[in-house]
């Protein structure tokens, strides 16, 4: 007999036979009512608010109302979306009509034990010591081990704890004048690295996800378009560029397309088909020794830890307007004598 289809006589009697013996079981062999039979009965009786004995009190939902959370997701993702617009080919507006120069520092890896600390503690002296010189950190601050890698942290004399007291002193005790970071593969590794970063910098400069696009602007009107990206998209074995290169040709238009990530320096200058003067580049950066580079073959570069562009606002010569140097060095020692031409 369907539920649907019982007494009300019928249910009231069910629940009167189980409180009277206590159990399915106990009912079934003083009755002769087949224990399937009494179980169906005793499953409508309690679906019909025949055996509740007891007044449970009534919670609040544990959020706002769904209207009202839609009304606020959606205004959150405005916020969101208002942010990433604003970040796409974003202005830096330099005060002055006078040459300067931007260091692209390649991944510093802060507390490897393949870190070379002594050539990064001479570029960090060079570059905080010199005038109109800004700085960009092209990602991967720290090893930041994390996920299945975290193993690799037992390769390293410093802790987690002292990786992050290391970007501290590089962000904001170094000296150096940081225009921007951008947040590499190894900075995500342990999220908490990546939030650790934005939080103690993340007011004072900004902190991007991987890729930077932005325009240098001068007073005078000059600009100077940079496509920065801790890898551009795209890989070969005999072409350390080809990412940027293939930015230059299918992305938007830029003056510089510059990564970092892989470990090797590479600089090439050509002439696009619409006319346009690009630069290629990608940094070396820090890490002098690495397993996994020895393990397959890779060549341990010796230059460009750190790439120097020199942006001169005041000619109209494309060869002139920008020059990179691999060697920071040659590089600031250029930025000084095209500033004292102009001084005269």
């Amino acid at each position: 007999m369907a539920a649907s289809t019982l007494s009300k006589e019928c249910l009231l009697e069910t629940v009167r036979l189980f409180e009277l013996h206590g159990s399915i079981r106990a009912v079934s062999r003083e009755t002769g009512i087949p224990r399937q039979t009494f179980n169906h009965r005793l499953r409508a009786a309690r679906k019909a608010g025949l055996l509740d004995r007891v007044e449970l009190p009534e919670f609040p939902d544990d959020d706002i109302d769904t209207d009202e959370l839609l009304d606020q997701m959606g205004k959150r993702f405005a916020q969101r979306l208002k942010r990433e617009e604003a970040q796409k080919w974003f202005r830096v507006k330099v005060k002055k009509n006078e040459p300067i120069a931007i260091a692209w520092v390649g991944d510093p890896h802060l507390g490897s034990n393949g870190c070379n600390v002594p050539l990064l503690r001479r570029d960090v002296g060079l570059l905080a010591g010199t005038s109109n010189t800004y700085a960009v950190n092209m990602g991967d601050t720290a090893d930041n081990w994390g996920g299945r890698l975290l193993r690799l942290y037992a390769e390293n004399d410093v802790s987690k704890q002292t990786e992050r007291k290391l970007a501290q002193w590089f962000l904001q005790e170094s000296g150096v004048n940081w225009l921007l970071w951008l947040l590499g593969n190894h900075d995500s590794m342990d999220d908490g690295f990546s939030t650790y970063l934005k939080t103690i910098g993340g007011k004072a400069l900004p902190m991007m996800d991987w890729r930077a696009q932005f325009i240098v602007e001068f007073p005078n009107g000059a600009e100077f378009r940079v496509d920065a990206a801790h890898n551009h998209k795209g890989h070969s074995m005999w072409n350390n560029l080809h990412g940027q290169e293939r930015a230059a040709h299918m992305e938007e238009p830029a003056d510089l397309y510059i990564a970092g990530h892989h470990h090797n320096w590479a600089i090439k200058e050509e002439e696009m088909p619409d006319g346009r003067k690009v630069t290629l580049a990608r940094a070396r950066g820090y890490k002098w020794i690495d397993s996994h580079a020895s393990r397959f073959q890779f060549h341990t570069h010796q230059l460009g830890a750190t790439l120097l562009s020199v942006i001169n606002p005041l000619t109209d010569h494309p060869a002139k307007r920008h020059r990179i140097f691999y060697d920071l060095e040659d590089g600031l020692d250029y930025l000084e004598i095209i500033r004292s031409k102009y001084r005269k």
